[in-house]
Formats: C-alpha cells, structure tokens, sequence
C-alpha cells in the first residue's frame, strides 16, 4: 500500500490545481492578437531596423527574465513597435507572474484581457478571476468562477474541446473546487469534486485531455480528488 500523501505534498498540489496553466488565461484569452499584423504591419508600423531591434531585446529578456537590465531594455525597445507589443504582452505578463512579480504582470495582463474580451469573453473572465486569485482575492474569485460556470453551463460547446470551451470549462470547475479548499468551505468542496467527476465520466476524451495536464510525479488528479473528499467530510 502507497503511503498517504504528506500536508505539504497536498499543498503544492493545490497549488498546481488552482494556479496551473495560467496560460489559459492569458494565452487563450489572447487568441488571435496577433492577427491582422502581417501584411499592413509594415506598411504603417514601424521600420524594419526597430522590429529587428525590438525582437532582438525581447530575445535577451526572455533567456533571462530574472535580469531587470534586460527588462527595461526590452520595455523600452518594444514600446517603440506597437504591434510587436501587443502580440508578446501575454508572454510577458506570464514571465512576470511566474516570477512572482504581480504588479508588473496585473497591468499587462489586463490590457491583454480588454483586447481580447469580445471575442472571448469566457477566457477574458477565466483571466480576470486569475488575476483576483494572484491578489488573493478569494471569496471574489470564488464568485467570479461560479458565475463564468453558470454562464458556460447553458451555452452549446463546439466539438473542439479547446476553442469551443469544453477545457476552459473543466479548469474552472477545478479551480471552484480548490478555491471552496482554500475558504475551508467543506461541502462547497466535495460539490465541486463531484461535478468534476460527473463531467468526467460522461465526457472520457475531455477527461483524459485535462487529466493528462494536471499530473504530478507521485499524485494524480484523480489521487487528489479523493484524497481532498476524504479530508473535507
């Protein structure tokens, strides 16, 4: 028998499973802000030498995040090449959350966000509530994500288990559960397992996608899911 999971081990999980993939809410939340740059982009943009410029600090930046040197640099350069801009403002807002550097990533993420929130507004919202929960703003996170689960719940989703929301769906259902563990809200929790677990067994492809992105060397996210319904009875 697998000896039970440490309380640490349980915490850096619900770590994973409430901040995982926080691409999801800057990079599908930003799909397609790079279109529509090609052909007009040199036509009204700026010149060849300051995209080359801009391109080769952002290069240096992003082999180096942690240098604020090169950050600055490349803030400066970029800045002169809107277009450049605007298509690595999710990447850069991401490499800044990752390091822990909220306030600089917050203002970036949210333009990116604002861009985007017409075309996808249920990412743009997944987003919004990432952001809350960087601040730790939980009981409002908490709200936003019931809310976004039940404005998806009577939409048709696509075949396509990425564009058509049916991932964006499961993520938030797990980010629910892990925000009902971290406000000790028991019962709010195990709700929340348990209609991840129903949306898993009624939708096999979707499950094995999103169990495939939430796996740990020694704890899956099934592991979890029962570790977590024991812990909150």
């Amino acid at each position: 028998m697998e000896p039970a999971p440490t309380n640490s081990k349980l915490s850096s999980l619900l770590e994973l499973f409430l901040f995982h993939k926080k691409e999801v809410f800057i990079g599908l939340a930003v799909v397609g802000a790079g279109l529509g740059l090609g052909i007009g982009y040199f036509q009204s943009g700026p010149s060849v030498e300051e995209y080359g410029i801009a391109k080769a600090a952002f290069a240096k930046w992003e082999a180096s995040p942690e240098d604020e040197m090169l950050y600055q640099e490349m803030k400066k350069s970029v800045s002169k090449t809107p277009p450049f801009e605007v298509q690595h403002q999710s990447f850069v807002a991401q490499k800044l959350l990752d390091l822990k550097k909220i306030d600089a990533a917050i203002p970036l993420a949210e333009k990116a966000l604002r861009r985007t929130k017409k075309e996808a507004p249920f990412h743009a919202q997944f987003g919004e509530t990432s952001i809350l929960i960087e601040q730790g703003a939980y009981q409002q996170a908490l709200e936003r994500a019931v809310a976004l689960k039940e404005q998806m719940r009577f939409l048709p989703l696509s075949a396509d288990l990425i564009s058509g929301g049916e991932v964006l769906h499961a993520y938030n259902l797990i980010r629910i559960a892990s925000l009902q563990q971290i406000l000790k809200n028991g019962p709010g929790e195990r709700a929340a397992w348990k209609e991840i677990e129903e949306l898993f067994q009624s939708k096999k492809e979707l499950a094995e996608l999103v169990l495939s992105s939430f796996s740990e060397k020694q704890m899956s996210l099934r592991d979890y899911i029962e570790e977590r319904k024991k812990q909150s009875s």
